[in-house]
């Protein structure tokens, strides 16, 4: 992508910022750009897997600027949260839209000419994490209809929302994307976390999206947010030995229709459904990182047959585990 910084003095300077790509290996890739000139103070903190890719934009402008870019031809589907500080941008033909701290929104894009205005010393901060069809796909066999038209379009040279305007996000997605940004801290299980979080965050702003007025989204009260949360934990902390949905509904203290309906709209998936995706994404870890033994990796992850693991496991990607281990 070529970025040209305009001044209001009419001054130039171009940069060149390299397109983001996807990891072409199984293993998290990270990098850091750094700008800084005369113009602006700017830094693009990207985490990258092979289906997905993570961007935490930062900028402060000297100056009131405008900024220029042109889009390539993508595959790509971007959730975009405006962190911090206002922009305004504008897209080709005359398309204009402001993006304010506290909205997200999906979106794809190709071949689209754009500028965005930033306001001197005014400090502006963006999530950007840019989908792969593939992983996107995945996700939507959870929620059948709700990535239709954007998988419909997405590879159209045109430019696609979710929705015609940036939709303001609840609390609990601005602190799960506080919990992604912190990924470092998870050592080894960083992408596991990633995908949980990112999956987690799609869910909310899903779940947002259809109901736009958050007093009548019940997922949203801070309570309840607490209690599906602590569920998930429970899932996952149990997973050897899960409780019945009975069972977990009176630890948790709630009853069993507002746990399974609120577990669906919040992560996208009901409650033994997330713990059969949590089980596989282990298991996926394990054959990958590890020489266990496809019986062994099938104990660790809660089945007491390989065969049966075996079972599961190719309906849920398609290839045995040991295909699935030596690449195929």
């Amino acid at each position: 992508m070529i970025t040209r910084l305009a001044s209001a003095d009419l001054k130039e300077m171009t940069m060149e910022i390299p397109a983001l790509l996807l990891s072409k290996s199984r293993e998290m890739e990270t990098d850091r750009i750094v700008v800084e000139n005369r113009y602006v103070a700017a830094s693009f903190q990207t985490v990258r897997m092979p289906l997905y890719a993570i961007t935490d934009a930062q900028m402060r402008s000297r100056e009131d600027l405008k900024v220029y870019s042109h889009t390539e031809a993508n595959d790509y589907i971007w959730f975009c949260a405006a962190l911090q500080g206002n922009i305004t941008s504008i897209y080709n033909p005359n398309k204009e839209e402001t993006w304010q701290s506290g909205q997200a929104n999906m979106l794809t894009y190709n071949e689209v000419e754009g500028c965005t205005c930033f306001s001197k010393n005014k400090p502006f901060r963006m999530l950007e994490i840019m989908l792969s069809p593939t992983y996107l796909e995945q996700i939507a066999l959870s929620c059948p209809g709700m990535f239709d038209e954007m998988l419909a379009q997405h590879t159209c040279r045109t430019f696609v929302k979710a929705n015609s305007d940036n939709i303001r996000f609840c609390p609990q997605t601005g602190k799960a994307i506080k919990e992604l940004l912190n990924y470092e801290l998870l050592g080894n299980i960083a992408p596991m976390y990633l995908d949980s979080k990112i999956r987690e965050i799609l869910s909310l702003f899903l779940c947002r999206l259809r109901q736009k007025d958050c007093s009548s989204c019940n997922c949203y009260s801070a309570k309840d947010n607490d209690l599906l949360l602590h569920a998930k934990a429970i899932v996952e902390q149990r997973y050897l030995h899960p409780l019945s949905l009975q069972d977990l509904a009176h630890e948790l203290g709630t009853n069993e229709c507002k746990l399974k309906k609120g577990f669906k709209t919040l992560f996208g998936a009901t409650v033994f459904g997330y713990l059969f995706n949590y089980r596989m994404e282990m298991a996926c870890r394990y054959l990958l990182d590890t020489d266990r033994t496809v019986q062994e990796i099938a104990e660790l992850v809660g089945y007491e047959y390989h065969s049966h693991f075996t079972t599961a496991f190719r309906r849920k990607f398609g290839v045995s585990p040991v295909e699935y281990r030596n690449g195929g």
